[in-house]
């Protein structure tokens, strides 16, 4: 298997930040390795430890934050998301508004002090909107292990998007300041866009220790179900410790007494949909079902969901959904929909388990790989359950994806960075539709069996690692034998001349 990007030194780094940071993880490691490795099979060069206390009246979280890893240069930075929503950050604008709505308080984080392996260094924010903090590693060769802590204080925002609150509950999405990426093309300190998803991680190892006021549960990105959990007194309030073994990110949600939750099983994982009080029993027992099914159908499809726990939660926000390692956000309407709409949701968000959670990729740069696979993956699965159903979001997806003319003439493409994309409109038809329809079409003429033969081998081939558009163009040619750039040109890159060609190497590709 693939381990793009490490040297020799880098992944011995790995393997120690293993033994000395996780043995109580040692008794999860098997040697299962039939289809998707286990998450203690598989080494990393980070690891995060978090102490915080939640506020839920005053929509807080503080505490530290300490990182060991692997450096790279002599200087780390750390994305500092929540900072684009600070009063001073200029947004403004349709494509602003319909991610954070039209009711908002600002928020941020402030980071009070910052120290490199004990010792002090000044705290220096970059970007306009103070997204990214840069921590110098002075005398650090690449390769050396490192430590940053830092204490921090969150003021969780209010508005529509990932990292908010209601009266109910707060959504932890993109909270917590994490390492940024150094590939081939350097450090990548890319913004906080106002489309698309714009973030980009490697594989951690995560503990957190949780307090929160007597009265309110989580569900998170790591394992509830054998987490320490201590209730103290006379301030009545529950500590939880929390680990997730290789994932991209930790996601968190605090729900009071009003949420329930729905328990089910797939194999050996738990599976949990949250809902409220008052919600439709029978939607919820429908996304709930939708999540199990599809988690199920997906294992068998691409291979087997390496986690223990997932969790399905109720929040606000604008997305319909939003993916997070072994978590999901779902958006509250979804939760009284009798249609189909919030099933697809659910089906799209679990599919992310695999493409963007299993399998890593630069959303900013390449968001058409993940999205174009997982909103697949959902198409193949509603059909699977219920052709005739399916067809009106399959027919969607297809009908979006000829709009493709329109937008080659204003020089757009599905295979572009998140920046060139004009609105959210644009980037949906295009990353979702036209992606989508492109792995469809593939699928009508080579056949599910086959394509899906070719994915599992891609999340096997990726797994717990970074994929891009260029492994894609060498699985299809090799599965052809022929070049598929003119398939991946003609739907990707709008290159509609290329429509001819794009159709003789489907039906080349077709008889090998």
């Amino acid at each position: 298997m693939r381990r793009r990007g490490w040297t020799c030194s880098l992944l011995i780094a790995g393997v120690l930040i293993v033994v000395l940071w996780a043995k109580a993880w040692a008794r999860q490691m098997g040697t299962d390795e039939a289809e998707t490795l286990l998450p203690g099979q598989i080494p990393v060069a980070a690891s995060y430890r978090a102490d915080v206390r939640v506020d839920m009246k005053a929509h807080t979280v503080t505490g530290v934050l300490a990182v060991r890893f692997v450096s790279q240069d002599d200087k780390a930075y750390f994305h500092v998301y929540p900072n684009v929503f600070q009063a001073k950050s200029d947004l403004r604008g349709a494509n602003w508004e319909h991610i954070l709505g039209k009711q908002r308080e600002p928020g941020g984080v402030h980071i009070s002090e910052v120290r490199v392996d004990g010792q002090s260094v000044p705290v220096r924010l970059m970007g306009s909107e103070d997204t990214l903090l840069q921590v110098p590693l002075t005398g650090k060769m690449a390769g050396q292990l490192a430590e940053v802590q830092m204490r921090f204080a969150l003021q969780v925002p209010y508005n529509n998007g990932r990292l908010s609150y209601n009266d109910h509950a707060m959504w932890l999405g993109n909270w917590l300041p994490i390492l940024a990426v150094k590939d081939k093309d350097g450090w990548r300190l890319d913004p906080y866009t106002a489309v698309g998803d714009p973030f980009y991680s490697e594989m951690a190892n995560y503990h957190l220790r949780v307090q929160l006021e007597d009265g309110y549960q989580l569900a998170s990105s790591g394992i509830e179900s054998v987490a320490a959990v201590t209730q103290t007194r006379p301030k009545r309030q529950t500590i939880y410790e929390i680990d997730a073994w290789n994932v991209r990110d930790f996601a968190l949600v605090i729900m009071d007494d009003s949420y329930r939750q729905q328990t089910g099983t797939v194999g050996d994982v738990v599976v949990r949909t949250w809902s409220q009080e008052g919600d439709d029993p029978a939607a919820a027992s429908r996304l709930h079902q939708a999540a199990m099914q599809s988690l199920q159908y997906y294992g068998r499809q691409f291979g087997r969901y390496p986690y223990k726990e997932y969790d399905v939660v109720k929040t606000g926000g604008f997305f319909g959904g939003m993916e997070y390692p072994s978590i999901v956000f779902i958006q509250d309407e979804c939760f009284s929909r009798s249609d189909a709409v919030a099933e697809a949701i659910v089906a799209h968000e679990t599919a992310h388990q695999w493409f963007y959670g299993l399998v890593g990729n630069d959303e900013v740069r390449e968001a058409w790989l993940d999205e174009s696979l997982t909103d697949y993956a959902a198409m193949a699965y509603l059909h699977s359950v219920d052709p005739e159903r399916a067809k009106s979001y399959i027919n969607l997806r297809l009908g979006q994806a000829e709009a493709a003319q329109v937008y080659a003439g204003r020089g757009l493409a599905v295979w572009q960075s998140l920046d060139q994309f004009p609105n959210w409109k644009s980037y949906a038809e295009l990353v979702y539709g036209r992606g989508a329809a492109m792995w469809w079409t593939l699928r009508e003429a080579w056949g599910s069996e086959r394509l899906h033969d070719l994915l599992r081998k891609y999340v096997q081939e990726n797994q717990y690692s970074q994929a891009n558009g260029q492994d894609v163009l060498a699985l299809l040619s090799q599965a052809a034998r022929a070049d598929a750039t003119p398939f991946l040109d003609y739907w990707l890159k709008l290159r509609l001349d290329q429509a001819e060609a794009a159709e003789a190497w489907v039906k080349k590709g077709k008889h090998e």
